[in-house]
């Protein structure tokens, strides 16, 4: 039955009055009218959300363009932190095996080079290795920029030490198997001579594990190095995975830093091989496992939930370790969006204007 004008003005001023009402609490829990989160705690989450209505309360969320509400769950909040601590120590763990590994495997790999065909056309270039140093460094800075502006700043971080993790325990294995010589021509000049394992010391051993992770096995600084952990390289891991952030994580307004990751990522591969550091196969290995993973496990978890468990990619190996991570990550891509998590006031507002442009 339609309505006299009368209770159409009544409907009305009621549901005005409730938003004058409940705008000045919006306030007074932190609401952003830039776009950025409400608190510093949503803030630097970005991804959880919630907003509830019934019959007797009405909530207003006040967006700019952003999609951050007022409100979040701390327990999902919880939830998620706990993941990326998980995330973060299977990382450190298949990081800390491979360190070890190699303390090991130097003392027992050949000290004759295999041939490759780089090697045979370009003579080795010591430099190159601190080159490949520098561009793995750098692409790695610049993707963590990447993931500390984006919105869903905790699942990306999630996902690249959940990738790192995966990529690194199948290298431990592959390195605990088979043992490479070292590439390098010069070796006897490079690599710290081996030790008797007859002989072997604990305290030798810790002394180049310790030395391996403070390095964070970046040794181009170094006199000498341990030799042996060859196949697959573990610095075009690196490069790869921080190239594929910045290739799916920036927003499509950015793509000058496409055009400049690229050749940072490929340069650095060619240095590592032209520096003598690694075999041809090392890198390019490598780089097909750990793009055949990386996109891979995209293309699993943007599937909607229903569908995931049923896919063929489910029958790989590390897809039930995932699936709990991405338990809670709605379908599909994530939307490639900046905030600022903390600082002043008018460095949000900045970042939020960028965020606009970049759209």
């Amino acid at each position: 039955m339609p309505l006299r004008q009368g209770e159409v003005a009544a409907s009305f001023d009621g549901q005005e009055a409730s938003v004058r009402l409940e705008s000045p609490s919006q306030h007074e829990h932190g609401a952003n009218t830039t776009g950025g989160a409400p608190s510093s705690v949503l803030a630097f989450n970005g991804v959880m959300h919630t907003s509830t209505t019934n019959s007797s309360h009405c909530s207003v969320t006040i967006d700019d363009g952003g999609d951050d509400d007022a409100t979040v769950d701390p327990r999902k909040f919880r939830l998620e932190l706990f993941k990326l601590l998980v995330a973060y120590c299977c990382l450190a763990v298949s990081a800390f095996l491979n360190f070890f590994l190699l303390t090991v495997i130097h003392d027992i790999v050949p000290r004759t080079p295999l041939p490759d065909l780089v090697f045979i056309l370009i003579p080795q270039q010591r430099w190159a290795w601190a080159v490949g140093d520098v561009l793995s460094t750098v692409n790695a800075v610049v993707g963590f920029i990447v993931v500390f502006l984006h919105r869903d700043r905790l699942i990306v971080l999630r996902r690249v030490f959940l990738l790192g993790a995966i990529m690194y325990g199948l290298r431990a294995v592959v390195l605990g198997v088979t043992f490479l010589p070292p590439s390098f021509h010069n070796r006897d000049e490079i690599c710290e001579p081996q030790v008797n394992r007859s002989a072997m010391y604990t305290t030798e051993i810790l002394h180049r594990f310790v030395t391996y992770v403070v390095t964070l096995g970046l040794t181009s600084g170094q006199e000498k190095i341990l030799c042996g952990d060859l196949m697959f390289s573990g610095h075009t891991v690196v490069l790869t995975i921080m190239y594929f952030v910045q290739l799916q994580y920036t927003p499509k307004g950015l793509v000058a830093l496409r055009y400049i990751a690229t050749p940072i990522t490929f340069l650095g591969i060619a240095a590592l091989v032209v520096s003598g550091g690694h075999y041809t196969m090392d890198v390019l290995i490598a780089y097909w496992l750990t793009s055949t993973v990386f996109w891979g496990y995209h293309q699993m978890f943007e599937l909607p939930r229903s569908a995931r468990a049923n896919a063929p990619l489910s029958r790989l190996w590390w897809f039930w370790l995932a699936y709990w991570f991405e338990a809670d990550v709605p379908a599909g891509a994530l939307r490639n969006e900046w905030n600022l998590p903390y600082g002043p006031a008018w460095a949000k507002r900045l970042v939020s204007r960028i965020n606009e442009k970049l759209q």
